[in-house]
């Protein structure tokens, strides 16, 4: 029997019907796991971003330098690293050569430390820096006062040494003078007797110098002390075409003994009038951290080299024609018997700065 065609029609029509109802349902269906996969991509990009800052705050956050880099630029470099200002680091530190070290930057000190990256990161290095300069000018001033005392009491046996058999010569001349010699005989003797005293001051003023010193200790201001000194040696150093500048921040009162800190500071300006060669400035400043008032002496005078730098305290050291060398290991010495101690920045052709570090909680 023969199907008519409009029932063929009919019945394709409703097989195509079924089949579009079949596809938008599929549709449908995939349009919901496509919604749902999308939001789960969301959610994981979410996620992935909240690591990312999370990351990013713990390497921000942590006081060590991070710097991730290849041989043609930085991919990443963490705030610590920036602050420290990483590309003077990585240029004055031998990297290349080297897997670790410790470099001077400025008036800091830089310990770094460098490794490969790996899981996908080949020819990418990580940078570790770490600012070590407190530690390292502790170091530095614990290893100048070792050596500082050793020298005073080596100086002190070797003065006592010399002092013995001065006696016994001044005490021979005595008696010779006594006894009755001729005149042009008496006069050798007296000059003799005159170097053997010249001598002995030299022997008894090294003594001083080596031996602790005790401080007459009282509450002043100290910016007081800085301005009287200012007074007194202004025409001095205005008579040399040096300007001074003088800003005292700190205005309260300190346990000190003022003529000795007045030795110490004096020193201090006169050696920056002695840097500067023409035209020059002196500084002056008078300001506190949270445990010690701050006195800064600081010119653009002619400035040291790193080993004139570590040894200018040592006794008898000296850079200038005239002196002895014993005036910045006098002032050690007295800084050091108030508890505190001194810092010294300096670029060669540049400036120094003298910085006395005194503890604002000593008690007598």
């Amino acid at each position: 029997m023969v199907i008519p065609e409009a029932e063929l029609l009919k019945d394709a029509f409703s097989e195509f019907t079924k089949a579009s109802d079949s596809i938008i349902n599929y549709y449908h269906v995939l349009e919901t796991q496509i919604r749902l996969l999308k939001e789960e991509v969301e959610k994981k990009n979410k996620e992935l971003e909240r690591a990312r800052e999370y990351l990013e705050n713990i390497l921000n956050s942590i006081p060590l330098g991070i710097v991730v880099y290849d041989k043609n630029s930085v991919s990443f470099s963490n705030k610590t690293a920036e602050k420290l200002n990483f590309e003077n680091i990585m240029e004055g530190a031998n990297i290349e050569d080297k897997k670790a070290g410790l470099v001077r930057n400025g008036k800091g000190y830089y310990r770094w430390k460098k490794d490969m990256l790996h899981n996908g990161f080949r020819g990418k290095e990580v940078l570790i820096i770490e600012d070590v300069t407190e530690f390292e000018r502790m170091k530095e001033r614990l290893e100048r006062d070792e050596r500082l005392k050793a020298m005073g009491e080596m100086a002190a046996r070797i003065a006592h040494e010399i002092k013995n058999p001065l006696g016994s010569m001044e005490l021979f001349l005595s008696m010779l003078l006594e006894g009755n010699i001729k005149s042009k005989e008496k006069r050798y003797a007296e000059h003799i007797r005159y170097g053997v005293q010249t001598i002995d001051r030299i022997i008894n003023n090294i003594l001083s110098y080596t031996r602790p010193k005790t401080l007459a200790l009282r509450e002043e201001r100290i910016g007081k002390i800085v301005e009287e000194i200012l007074d007194f040696m202004r025409l001095s150093i205005e008579t040399r075409d040096i300007s001074v500048v003088c800003h005292i921040e700190y205005q309260g009162n300190l346990l000190f003994d003022a003529d000795m800190m007045k030795l110490v500071i004096m020193n201090f300006i006169s050696n920056a009038i002695d840097a500067i060669k023409g035209r020059g400035q002196i500084r002056i400043d008078v300001k506190e951290d949270e445990k010690n008032v701050i006195i800064v002496v600081a010119d653009n005078g002619c400035g040291m080299n790193e080993d004139t730098r570590k040894n200018i305290f040592n006794p008898f050291f000296t850079t200038k024609d005239k002196g002895v060398g014993l005036g910045l290991f006098i002032a050690h010495n007295i800084v050091h018997a108030h508890g505190g101690y001194i810092e010294v920045d300096s670029i060669e052709g540049a400036g120094t700065i003298f910085s006395i570090y005194l503890p604002k909680d000593r008690k007598i």
